[in-house]
């Protein structure tokens, strides 16, 4: 009897302490799935706000991999180079293990007064995943906000406010390289190719509900600049800009470049092609919505110049070739066929030349 007595008030005490370390311990970090670089991989916790601590978290699972929990709501500021190598400065050590940094509305950011570098670096077979966390304000070559020559997932995270001279301003997913954004937002990235992201040859990208927005090119993509495999789902190109080329919302060449169920809106282009502009690739565009481009020159919905393009079941309305013809669709190379797909109010004409299926 005494030992009945004795666990039932052992047990409110113990289910007390472990609901008091569950409200504790940060969201992102919680859960059943395995922890970045196994079971056995520590996690870190950040104090909030304290950038030093941050840099040597992440530094001590860079190589062996783990977890970096940051405290929900916190900015990290970065002030000065934490590692520097082939592919210039880093704010933060060189990923080269299987490390994950989880937050909630937390913020890594580059300070304006700092020297120039980006963010985050994953190098070839590292693999980074950031959930719950802005980047912001890198400034690099290429790849201002994240360089990634590995593997990298974005979940429920954004990429804001990074420069790049080259390309790649928001990320740059390099040759070979895999990329996961799923519940994401890039905006307000500028770089010379791909203002948002530059997917180079034979990489890989996956968007999945997620949004690029106000990124601006100087050459082509404003959002993305895409050389090897890209598949967006779900996925929202609003107000991005080229100032003097091709793709105010998306530029693509070689590889494949898939688009289904999002829309392609209110972005515009330095020449021609200002919601896309296929320079060569297999480019599926299905049951999106295309409206509100302006392109300066030609085809301001979509602009082929080679490659081969299939649009079914879009919709490619309200678009304007400012200086030029085809406001929804303009081919000077190419193939381009249109199946069950409603091309019509485009501005100065709907297609030229004509296509089978194009409103004349």
């Amino acid at each position: 009897m005494r030992l009945v007595t004795t666990i039932r008030g052992t047990l409110p005490v113990m289910v007390l302490a472990l609901l008091a370390w569950g409200a504790s311990a940060p969201a992102s970090a919680e859960g059943g799935g395995t922890r970045a670089g196994g079971d056995d991989a520590p996690t870190a916790f950040v104090p909030c706000g304290d950038a030093a601590a941050l840099v040597t978290a992440v530094g001590q699972v860079a190589a062996s991999g783990g977890t970096v929990a940051l405290a929900a709501g916190c900015a990290y500021t970065l002030t000065s180079v934490a590692a520097t190598g082939a592919n210039g400065a880093d704010g933060l050590p060189v990923i080269t293990g299987n490390v994950a940094i989880v937050g909630t509305g937390s913020t890594i950011r580059r300070s304006a007064s700092a020297p120039d570098f980006r963010i985050a670096e994953v190098a070839p077979g590292g693999r980074l995943s950031v959930s719950g966390v802005t980047l912001s304000g890198g400034r690099a070559v290429d790849g201002a906000g994240i360089l990634d020559a590995g593997d990298l997932t974005l979940q429920r995270s954004a990429v804001t406010t990074s420069v790049a001279s080259g390309v790649g301003g928001g990320v740059q997913v390099a040759p070979g390289a895999t990329a996961t954004f799923s519940l994401s937002h890039l905006s307000g990235n500028s770089a010379n190719d791909g203002g948002g992201v530059h997917v180079g040859t034979g990489a890989s990208l996956t968007v999945n509900s997620s949004t690029l927005s106000d990124n601006t090119a100087d050459s082509t993509g404003g959002a993305i600049a895409n050389w090897g495999n890209s598949t967006l789902s779900a996925a929202v190109i609003e107000t991005n800009h080229t100032t003097n080329f091709e793709g105010g919302g998306i530029w693509t060449s070689l590889g494949n470049m898939t688009f289904n169920g999002g829309r392609i809106i209110g972005n515009t282009a330095g020449s021609s092609g200002a919601g896309i502009a296929n320079f060569g690739s297999t480019l599926h565009l299905q049951a999106t919505a295309v409206s509100g481009n302006v392109a300066t020159l030609n085809g301001g919905g979509l602009f082929s110049h080679a490659g081969n393009t299939q649009i079914v079941g879009a919709n490619i309305t309200g678009n304007t070739a400012h200086g030029g013809q085809g406001g929804g669709i303009f081919s000077d190379g190419g193939s381009v066929s249109l199946i069950a797909t409603n091309v019509t109010g485009n501005n100065p004409n709907n297609c030229v030349p004509a296509l089978a299926g194009c409103a004349t």
